[in-house]
């Protein structure tokens, strides 16, 4: 035996699949060669080392998480040897595939056809003209524009500032925008003035249908008051 079929039965030694009491050929060629016996004393301290170090404990919370995890594939696998359950999970996985693939669309549809209803009998009556009669009669608007009810203004500002408001149906600002031409040559306390102004403005809301809305407006504010410009 030479060294290098010497170290493959070193290295099968040191798996644990073979012990040296049974290699003769091997124990003849250790009394020969001082490097593989070296090598064989070695791997005897590394593993009498290895087995001297403390053993860790897992912490509590992966053994639990490991436990649930062998649980539930323990409850897979039985599930799966069930031609009943396997039937009954495909069911329930065609069920719930249809149901995300309709309501997407059925709420659309629905709200769609509905709208188209409302509007064909807003509108019927304005094209219902009786033969040899004439009306003139004023017709009803549908959607009415925000207007300024109360406004409040804070600081002042030494030139006019165009402002694009949203309102909301109950007439308060939820949000704005101010141009960039005007936005670069404004300071920072009077943007703070202009936030406290939207915010201390009210509008009488937008209506559509005699319903209140939501609007965009564009207004000016001046040094003594607000100004709607739509």
């Amino acid at each position: 035996m030479n060294c290098n079929d010497a170290s493959r039965e070193i290295s099968a030694l040191e798996g644990g699949s073979t012990e040296l009491s049974a290699q003769r050929p091997l124990q003849d060629h250790l009394q020969e060669c001082m490097d593989c016996a070296l090598e064989v004393h070695q791997a005897g301290r590394l593993r009498s080392a290895l087995r001297a170090l403390p053993r860790k404990q897992p912490p509590a919370r992966l053994r639990t998480a490991l436990a649930v995890i062998a649980s539930q594939e323990q409850q897979r696998r039985q599930r799966r040897r069930s031609p009943r359950r396997v039937l009954a999970e495909c069911a329930a996985w065609l069920n719930l595939w249809s149901d995300n693939l309709v309501r997407p669309l059925a709420l659309p549809f629905a709200g769609g056809l509905a709208s188209a209803i409302f509007l064909f009998t807003m509108l019927v009556p304005s094209f219902a003209v009786q033969a040899g009669t004439v009306t003139n009669d004023v017709p009803t608007l549908l959607t009415t524009e925000a207007m300024l009810q109360s406004s409040l203004s804070f600081g002042l500002l030494d030139q006019d500032v165009v402002v694009n408001v949203l309102v909301d149906r109950k007439g308060q600002v939820q949000d704005y925008s101010i141009p960039r031409v005007q936005l670069s040559s404004l300071s920072p306390n009077e943007i703070l003035d202009i936030e406290k102004t939207l915010l201390c403005t009210r509008f009488e809301p937008a209506t559509m249908f005699g319903r209140p809305a939501w609007t965009r407006l564009r207004i000016t504010l001046r040094r003594s008051h607000v100004e709607v410009r739509g």
